[in-house]
């Protein structure tokens, strides 16, 4: 069985149960960056009116609860999770207590100190965000410059070192252009590459948000686009099939189907993520359902957590929709687009059938 395949399926069997199995530590909202799209990051300042980073002890109690309670899998994600001081002490106690760790990072501040210690105590894997193949796609969309080349460095300085990297990237109109670039990087070094299908609203800020984003058709047309480029030929079949399968499924009509509870995702049934500030929410983007960390233990919290993920609810359409298992849509993203989980996303549906249609006929 292939190791994502194990992940998923001890997920899925902890979900069952309602197990944490996997975790997210959410460990500030601070960034080195200022990237247009980001949902959560805040100034040092704007944080201070916001409220107050979690301690060092506290992360480790948290993490200590959670173990108890069933948690193998962790994410240590930001903001830049590597600007917290502390970083390397939550990761190293994180990992003594047997956790498998991975990290969300910008790849601008891996030091010798860091890939010392990551050499030492391996993470599962480094998930860097690669946002453009130039320094002036860079300084367009994260608004610094100089950092685009020691992203780069840092990113061969962790393979040589022997830590498995992943790379992960986001298309707005500032970048769109880097897309072959950034493929090609990925496939000569050898590193997975993934893109992000959605761009989720600045729910967990207070900046209002600039007009980056692509439209719906040019959003699914850069999707099919990019699994054509980082496909191979077996995986390209393969995944044709399954598109024209989804394709020539038959219309169930709404009246037959009751609404659907959230099903597939795993949040707050075998997952969770705790915020900077010390919440605990079904997932990030799940905003408006959280519980204080601060107040109550992670075994309450996440029984809370459980028990109103229970009463969420997904458009009803969407189970019966032929597009529904191409569709990057779930309850965070109609919460975050409608202020409800049971309601469609236009924009989303636009986009599923635009990518559809353009992975099927090659039109890119």
């Amino acid at each position: 069985m292939a190791e994502r395949s194990i992940k998923e399926y001890v997920v899925r069997k902890g979900a069952a149960k309602r197990i944490p199995v996997s975790g997210t530590f959410e460990l500030t909202s601070r960034c080195n960056l200022n990237c247009k799209m980001c949902y959560i990051h805040m100034s040092p300042e704007e944080q201070d009116a916001m409220g107050r980073e979690l301690t060092t002890e506290e992360w480790l109690r948290v993490g200590r609860e959670a173990v108890a309670e069933g948690m193998i899998y962790l994410l240590l994600t930001g903001g830049e999770p590597l600007l917290r001081p502390d970083f390397l002490t939550l990761y190293t106690e994180m990992i003594r207590m047997g956790v498998l760790i991975s990290i969300n990072t910008n790849g601008t501040r891996i030091t010798p100190e860091v890939l010392d210690c990551f050499q030492k105590y391996k993470p599962e894997k480094v998930n860097i965000t690669l946002y453009g193949m130039s320094d002036a796609s860079y300084t367009r969309l994260c608004g610094v410059k100089n950092q685009w080349e020691t992203v780069l460095a840092n990113i061969r300085a962790l393979k040589e070192a022997g830590i498995r990297v992943n790379l992960n990237t986001t298309f707005t109109r500032y970048n769109i252009g880097d897309m072959e670039a950034i493929v090609d990087f990925a496939k000569a070094e050898g590193i997975p590459v993934r893109m992000s299908s959605f761009i989720f609203p600045p729910v967990r800020n207070q900046h209002e948000p600039d007009d980056i984003n692509l439209t719906p058709e040019e959003m699914g047309k850069a999707a099919a686009r990019f699994d054509r480029l980082t496909m191979n030929d077996e995986q390209l079949e393969k995944r044709m099939r399954y598109v024209s399968h989804c394709l020539e499924g038959k219309k169930i009509r709404e009246t037959d189907v009751p609404e659907s509870r959230i099903s597939s995702c795993m949040a707050g049934r075998g997952a969770f993520w705790i915020s900077w500030d010390g919440y605990m929410y079904p997932c990030g983007m799940l905003s408006d359902f959280h519980e204080n960390i601060r107040s109550c233990s992670m075994q309450d919290a996440w029984r809370k957590t459980c028990e109103t993920v229970k009463q969420m609810y997904l458009p009803p359409e969407c189970s019966v929709c032929k597009y529904q298992p191409l569709c990057p849509s779930c309850a965070a993203v109609s919460q975050c687009c409608n202020g409800r989980t049971d309601a469609l996303v236009p924009a989303v549906c636009t986009r599923t059938k635009t990518y559809a249609d353009a992975f099927l006929h090659g039109e890119t």
